[in-house]
């Protein structure tokens, strides 16, 4: 759980979040040192009940917000009562945030499923059992004059969705070597298919305005 909030807080603008179940009972948090244990508690209990009152009322909730003049509370409820909190800077990119909790919920979802015991249980059975070799995956050839354009344009894509974009870069020059040779002419396609997987407008339109000069 530590891990997948912890995707969250480095997203530009998160100050930190933390996981309430329905249970009333903290799951993890990543916040900072003003925010102490009781604090946290109580903002988990009311915001439950909040989402609890929109049920009851038959409003299928996706999101609240409650902003501050100089903080944002982003509440995304999950399964079972559960709720997951961020506290953001108000300006924050909300697309970035949707996007990057939507990748993260299923698994922040089924760590809560778990419940503390059986998580402690997966973790020490996968810290103890032999490694296994896995087969080398197939990596693109590029050329190495390619490099630095690369970096520059994972460095943008990572202004646009955040910690995820080394995987997604990764994969996305994977599937564009295999259309045929790589070569600072075909950067164009390249920009094609990572605005594929950013797959929000407003992000890809920033994402190119980002890296034109590199085309």
């Amino acid at each position: 759980m530590d891990s997948l909030l912890k995707e969250i807080n480095m997203l530009p603008g998160v100050f930190g979040c933390f996981v309430y179940t329905g249970n009333q009972e903290l799951a993890a948090a990543k916040l900072p040192p003003i925010f102490k244990g009781n604090t946290i508690k109580t903002m988990g209990n009311l915001l439950t009940r909040t989402i609890k009152m929109g049920a009851m009322a038959n409003l299928d909730i996706e999101a609240i917000e409650f902003k501050f003049d100089v903080s944002l509370i982003i509440v995304k409820p999950l399964e079972q009562g559960a709720i997951l909190v961020m506290v953001c800077e108000p300006a924050v990119n909300k697309s970035l945030i949707n996007m990057t909790t939507t990748m993260l919920i299923g698994d922040i979802q089924a760590t809560i499923n778990k419940g503390p015991m059986q998580a402690q249980k997966s973790h020490t059975q996968a810290a103890t059992a032999p490694r296994q070799k896995q087969p080398k995956k197939h990596e693109a050839e590029i050329d190495a004059v390619l490099a630095p354009i690369l970096e520059s344009i994972k460095d943008a894509l990572a202004y646009a969705i955040g910690p995820i974009a080394g995987q997604i870069m990764l994969a996305t020059i994977e599937t564009w070597a295999q259309q045929g040779p790589t070569s600072k002419q075909q950067l164009p396609s390249l920009a094609t298919l990572l605005c594929e997987e950013i797959n929000d407008t407003e992000l890809e339109k920033e994402f190119m305005i980002q890296i034109k000069s590199l085309l």
